[in-house]
């Protein structure tokens, strides 16, 4: 059994990709929260959330997941990544306003250009891996 969860919410499937890619690479369960709203997060001590970017601001159905869960989700340690278009500063500005509205500080965002691995995931995503197998 995985302590970890993802639960991830992408609109073209570029951060589906990469959950189930963090998912597969941590054994931990993933769920779309597009399709699956009910999940039973007692068995996590650890839950990483993914989204994209729309007009600066994460996908809604993210941001209803966590406001409806709170309970779920008190006492759990909770990360998050955005897989967005900025990079740089501008996306490390993206992602420290993005992380501060959600309430998530253990944020990382994944720019769009860069080196792929050979899965076509941005290699930087291995390093987001890394930092969460120790958690």
């Amino acid at each position: 059994m995985t302590n970890k969860a993802i639960g991830y919410t992408s609109m073209l499937g570029k951060t589906r990709k990469i959950a189930n890619y963090v998912a597969k690479q941590l054994n931990a369960d993933s769920f779309d929260l597009k399709k699956q709203t009910v999940i039973n997060l007692s068995e996590y001590t650890h839950v990483i959330f993914a989204t994209g970017i729309h007009a600066g601001k994460p996908y809604r159905v993210l941001v209803e997941f966590l406001e409806n869960n709170k309970g779920q989700l008190a006492g759990k340690k909770k990360s998050l990544f955005v897989s967005c278009s900025k990079d740089g500063e501008k996306g490390e500005a993206q992602i420290k306003k993005i992380s501060g509205e959600l309430g998530i500080s253990d944020a990382f965002f994944f720019p769009g250009k860069g080196e792929k691995n050979e899965d076509g995931i941005t290699s930087a995503v291995n390093d987001f891996i890394k930092e969460m197998s120790r958690r």
